[in-house]
């Protein structure tokens, strides 16, 4: 599965940069439905993901668009928001979610068709701080509560503007959000609540979250971004541990887990790192000079493909030992690969969606 995504990271410059402005439009993007456009899969695309034989991809204004027919035509869901929507995920051929910009969690129950709003941004900071407020009165020797009250505060202040980049269920109830600053959200229940993790994952600066993704010990997951981040989480102690012995202080955005159990990462500058031993120790993998790789995915025929934001893109055969130019070039900047029907990639970027011809 392919796994993503201050201005400290480019990626993260590439997602939030060209909405910067967005909030000071006339409209609230959290109240006003997404605009019907027959435009949609040429446009901006962050992501493309298939799931239970469907094919999804978001964008900006709110795009959600899915293809039964393996990216050949497309057809705009019904969004009851205009933020930027970064990633998706079905647990279930029905249940979806996704997220994006201001925060937003939205919740689908057919299949993608349709999308109703679950959260948002300002949400995050007042309960946030409602929460903490909470543990600090219980816990008044813990200098830890009142250190994250002054950061739900902070969000108060700064509104809606903090993304959420990657969302992930492990079952149709229990699932994840993540983004920037360390925001990391659970849900025990299909998302009719979300609670704050931040004081159970060890990350004090606060660095942004940009991939997730199982291990393959039950129960267990982990997390990378911004300045080297790498995390071991575990869902039933409901913790996150920092790995400090990251050879890398760059920042990761993508990562793949590779048939034979290793964890494979790609960021900033092209730079690549590999762990056979869920970060005990690492390797730098082998491959060309190219950009930074911001997302990725493993082929049904085994091979692994990282792609690189100005549209390069990276093979493996050897689960992510070595890897080598993948003879296709997109037509510009890329930021989502997905494997497409057999012999076809798909890809998404600014100028939305495309479908290339897999060399064999």
């Amino acid at each position: 599965m392919g796994m993503k995504r201050a201005l400290l990271g480019c990626f993260l410059a590439l997602a939030i940069a060209p909405w910067s402005g967005v909030m000071a439009k006339s409209y609230d993007v959290l109240e006003l439905p997404a605009v019907k456009s027959d435009l949609a899969a040429k446009s901006l695309i962050f992501t493309i993901r298939q799931y239970h034989g469907t094919w999804y991809a978001t964008g900006h204004h709110g795009h959600i668009l899915f293809s039964e027919d393996g990216g050949d035509s497309w057809t705009q869901a019904e969004v009851p928001v205009r933020s930027a929507l970064l990633d998706i995920h079905f647990p279930t051929p029905e249940l979806g979610w996704a997220v994006g910009h201001e925060g937003v969690i939205l919740h689908s129950k057919d299949g993608g068709r349709t999308w109703e709003k679950q959260y948002d941004g300002l949400r995050y900071g007042t309960e946030g701080l409602e929460f903490y407020r909470q543990l600090a009165e219980q816990n008044p020797d813990d200098d830890l509560y009142p250190y994250l009250m002054d950061e739900m505060q902070f969000a108060i202040d700064q509104g809606a503007d903090k993304p959420l980049f990657k969302v992930y269920f492990h079952d149709a109830n229990y699932g994840h959000a993540l983004g920037a600053y360390g925001m990391i959200l659970r849900t025990e229940d299909g998302g009719q609540n979300w609670m704050h993790v931040l004081h159970s994952m060890e990350n004090d600066s606060f660095f942004h979250v940009f991939d997730f993704a199982p291990l393959t010990e039950e129960g267990k997951f982990f997390l990378a971004g911004e300045a080297g981040l790498f995390m071991i989480g575990d869902a039933v102690a409901q913790k996150g541990s920092l790995v400090e012995n990251v050879p890398w202080e760059g920042s990761f955005f993508t990562a793949e887990s590779a048939a034979d159990g290793a964890i494979v990462l790609g960021g900033l500058r092209g730079r690549m790192f590999r762990t056979v031993d869920a970060g005990e120790t690492w390797a730098e993998v082998q491959k060309p000079p190219g950009s930074s790789l911001v997302d990725s995915v493993t082929l049904k025929d085994g091979r692994m493909i990282f792609a690189g934001i100005a549209g390069d893109m990276f093979f493996s055969s050897d689960n992510g030992q070595t890897f080598n130019y993948l003879p296709v070039r997109a037509g510009g900047r890329i930021y989502t690969v997905e494997d497409g029907p057999q012999g076809f990639l798909l890809i998404g970027g600014p100028a939305g969606i495309q479908k290339l011809a897999l060399p064999q």
